[in-house]
């Protein structure tokens, strides 16, 4: 069985709980040791990022080699497409989320605790991110799913980041408006019985955390 490195909280963990889920992969999921900025963890993961798994004593960290090592390793049912423009295109999709959509997700948590916050910066994020959403608006053309007909690698972490920005933003009072191509696609995405599942602890810890940063704000209205 493997072991699933992972917090409640991480989307990167809610990423790969998705490719778990969804290929019926049996798994344990446990906390970092020490938690993941402890010495403990980067003992076990030198880069101390989470989520990472352990596969017969091998430790394999980076959710995009985890959901990699995943495919290979237990190909049915497939995250990646059948042809291989399709597969190179529902990784390209994958790594827009990494590297450029989720960063400008991430770059509103400053923001949400700061108190002294203008709204010229929160604009400022907003558009930031919301440049992003359109450029995958224009990259993806869902059908229903980002890659096709069926949930890919490009949906796993797209479909936490998105609906985590769309949350932050209504948190900082500058709802996101996603395209109608999007929308449905997140609707359709959410729904998926292997995403509902995976992102129940997620949608759990993210409620918690949103509830902390707002009892500060109160205390002081």
């Amino acid at each position: 069985m493997i072991r699933f490195f992972a917090t409640s909280l991480s989307s990167y963990s809610a990423k790969v709980r998705i490719a778990l889920v969804f290929k019926g992969v049996p798994y344990e999921e446990v906390p970092p040791p020490g938690g993941y900025r402890s010495t403990e963890w980067k003992a076990l993961v030198p880069t101390g990022t989470i989520p990472a798994i352990e596969v017969e004593g091998v430790m394999l960290s980076e959710s995009e080699a985890i959901i990699e090592y995943l495919e290979d390793a237990y190909p049915q049912p497939p995250l990646l497409p059948g042809s291989p423009m399709q597969r190179a295109r529902a990784r390209a999709l994958a790594r827009l989320h990494d590297l450029y959509l989720e960063p400008r997700v991430r770059a509103l948590f400053p923001l949400l605790r700061n108190r002294q916050r203008t709204a010229a910066e929160v604009h400022i994020a907003a558009l930031a991110l919301a440049a992003q959403v359109q450029l995958l608006d224009t990259l993806a053309q869902p059908a229903p799913y980002l890659a096709g007909p069926v949930l890919t690698v490009a949906d796993c972490g797209m479909v936490v980041s998105v609906t985590l920005g769309q949350r932050l933003l209504v948190e900082l009072g500058e709802p996101l408006s996603l395209p109608s191509a999007l929308a449905q696609w997140l609707a359709t995405a959410s729904a998926h019985p292997a995403v509902v599942t995976a992102l129940m602890p997620w949608n759990a810890a993210t409620d918690e955390w949103l509830e902390s940063i707002r009892q500060p704000f109160r205390a002081t209205a």
